[in-house]
């Protein structure tokens, strides 16, 4: 889903609940608390609905971010280790895949509605683009053709009425006061030059008195401006019902809230006086909801809470100004703890699987795989949550260190993806080291195994990453504890056997796969053919570019360093400008070293995906490079030296320029 739709929709639930709360408290606090707090605490949700400011903890950052995925936890008790078959002589033949730790997002939608689904996640934006920018032109249309028609009859006020306006404004404020006979209640319209508007009609002294009181108390609480902020609110999440409510109770307590500031210092006879004129200006009809005016009194339904208000004023006491701080803070607090979907503000540098030495690759251990009990829980979608979990439950451990704890899936977009969790067994230090970097160990070499089964049951599926840490979890999924991670692409697996959706219908045959390896000439270990050597010339010129987007990052330069990268879908100049796209931070990154190993088996290993480069169209640099970042900027990059990072550039065929494809641990 859209970030900015995630966004929108976290901040309308958000605050729909604050809003549904506390009506339903509205009969407890309503003779209670003051009218201007009860008001306080319905602008309290309206800044709730446009001010996107969340902590990460957050309800719905959780709800949208943090659990986005369907996050399936398995037993910590179940172990299913690999078992080891040291005497057989034939071990598995699999094919070289590309592997990459990657920091996934994931999403998790049903098969059922997976078309209607993908259509929403392509279209919501524009849709509630144009919802929003149709609401908010009707209102502001609205508003400017009321305005106009205001100003042709517009009529200056008496010298009597000027008079006790500028009494009543103690020189304080530019307000300006007109007679209209269009309006037939008075009316408060404009934040920057105010004008009050009164029906063009006969007050004795006291009702424009009292007019005139109501008016400027509203233009002191700045109320104008609180409508323009429901207009936006509601602008911006026209898609929600309760929005209508929420503006409905905002207006409703706004007048409540001036009443009571205007009777405040009035005597008992002011206070009737004060509530005579309310009936005698009561509007005859309800101006269009685009007008942004604070009126006298709009509203018969309302007018006699507004008369039952006045005459009975609530009082200040100690327990109720202690009891109004105390659901102010709980429902500022309500707001930050319920928050907003703004996902997190930490990323972790991609960290490629990387090379290793020599010519020879260690072989996994021989697996024991219960197919017929895998194979039941076989299903066309990654998004059926119940069967992949099943699935994931049923591998072997890639190594008995481990547990299979969660597992999360990317649906909402291709290439579908499923990522399985291991974490530590028992609160134990790993024995060998960590984090795993050679891309031929044991735990990468079962994991490939098992990723094979997995392709096999899940038919949509189009890559799967196997994450490990070496330490257990609290029972809430960190992925940024998972340090090492293998993924595989479906692609590199059929272009070896074929559909492996087929293939999963044979398990005599899929077994033999997992069991024998035809090019094995030893045990132990599998004889790989040298990588071709490439001249020192396309060596320099591969240098060249690399040294060329160092100094590109260095200076900012987006069109050099878009120059130096392999050109993909969406990698634009136009997407850098508009931060679709985004090739650096705030950081400083300076190259350091480069070197060159012609046998590195990055070279062999990686592969773009559904892209065939031969060997002698991979090059790798193995580079050092310094990243320095501003003081308490965050970002994706560490402060500090990265050593043996790789850089994978590629070339279509001898005639062609390499250009960056990949880059990473």
């Amino acid at each position: 889903m859209n970030e900015t739709i995630k966004l929108i929709l976290s901040l309308s639930l958000s605050a729909s609940i604050l809003a549904v709360v506390l009506y339903a408290f509205k009969p407890l606090i309503r003779n209670k608390l003051s009218k201007s707090f009860q008001y306080c605490l319905w602008i309290v949700i309206l800044f709730r609905l446009v001010l996107p400011f969340s902590f990460e903890a957050s309800v719905m950052n959780e709800l949208f971010y943090g659990n986005q995925s369907t996050i399936l936890s398995t037993s910590s008790t179940i172990k299913q280790p690999m078992s080891s078959t040291k005497d057989s002589s034939e071990p598995l033949n699999l094919p070289d895949i590309n592997e990459s730790t990657t920091d996934v997002v994931y999403n998790y939608n049903t098969g059922l509605g997976r078309h209607f689904l993908e259509l929403f996640n392509r279209y919501s934006l524009y849709l509630w683009l144009i919802g929003a920018l149709i609401m908010l032109t009707v209102n502001l249309v609205g508003y400017v053709r009321f305005i106009k028609h205001l100003k042709l009859i517009n009529k200056a006020a008496t010298d009597q009425e000027l008079r006790m306006l500028s009494a009543l404004l103690q020189g304080r404020n530019n307000v300006r006061l007109m007679r209209n006979h269009f309006v037939t209640t008075p009316m408060l319209i404009g934040i920057l030059r105010p004008i009050i508007i009164i029906p063009d009609t006969d007050f004795n002294e006291k009702q424009l008195k009292n007019i005139l009181l109501h008016e400027l108390t509203h233009l002191k609480h700045s109320d104008i401006g609180v409508k323009w902020l429901t207009l936006i609110a509601i602008s911006i999440h026209w898609f929600n019902p309760l929005m209508y409510f929420i503006r409905k109770e905002v207006h409703r307590a706004c007048e409540l809230a001036c009443d009571e500031a205007v009777i405040k210092n009035l005597s008992p006879a002011e206070k009737q006086a004060y509530g005579d004129t309310l009936i005698s200006v009561v509007a005859d009809h309800k101006y269009p909801s685009g007008v942004l005016q604070a009126t006298m009194c709009e509203e018969k339904k309302s007018l006699m809470e507004r008369l039952l208000a006045i005459m009975r004023p609530h009082k200040t006491s100690k327990p109720s100004l202690i009891l109004s701080i105390f659901l102010m803070g709980l429902v500022i607090f309500g707001a930050l703890y319920l928050g907003a979907g703004v996902g997190s503000g930490k990323s972790t540098p991609p960290n490629l699987s990387g090379s290793r030495e020599g010519n020879k690759t260690e072989s996994a251990l021989i697996t024991t795989y219960d197919l017929a009990k895998i194979s039941r829980h076989k299903t066309p979608y990654v998004g059926d949550n119940s069967k992949v979990g099943a699935i994931a439950a049923s591998l072997p451990i890639p190594d008995n260190y481990f547990i299979q704890r969660y597992i999360s899936m990317e649906t909402s977009e291709k290439p579908y993806g499923l990522t399985i969790y291991y974490e530590a067994g028992a609160d134990e230090k790993y024995k060998d080291e960590w984090p795993i970097i050679k891309p031929d160990s044991v735990i990468e070499s079962n994991s490939r195994m098992n990723a094979l089964v997995v392709f096999c049951m899940i038919d949509n599926l189009d890559q799967v990453t196997f994450a490990f840490r070496n330490s257990q979890s609290s029972g809430q999924l960190d992925t940024s504890r998972y340090n090492t991670s293998f993924t595989f692409q479906r692609a590199s697996f059929e272009e070896k056997y074929g559909k492996l959706s087929e293939l999963a219908e044979n398990l005599d045959k899929l077994q033999n796969i997992l069991v024998q390896d035809e090019h094995m000439t030893d045990g132990n270990t599998a004889i790989e053919s040298p990588l071709p050597e490439l001249t020192d010339a396309e060596v320099s010129t591969a240098r060249k570019v690399v040294e060329e987007y160092f100094r590109a990052i260095a200076v900012k330069d987006d069109e050099a360093i878009l120059a130096t990268m392999y050109p993909r879908d969406g990698l634009t100049l136009g997407n850098v400008k508009s931060g679709n796209v985004q090739l650096y931070g705030k950081e400083t990154r300076t190259l350091l070293a480069m070197n060159y190993d012609s046998q590195d088996q990055m070279r062999r290993r990686y592969r773009p995906s559904n892209h065939y480069i031969a060997d002698k169209n991979i090059i790798v640099f193995k580079v050092s490079f310094n990243i320095d970042s501003p003081p308490n900027e965050l970002g994706p990059w560490n402060k500090g030296i990265y050593d043996n990072w790789s850089m994978i550039l590629i070339r279509e065929d001898a005639n062609s320029p390499w250009l960056i494809y990949d880059q990473g641990y």
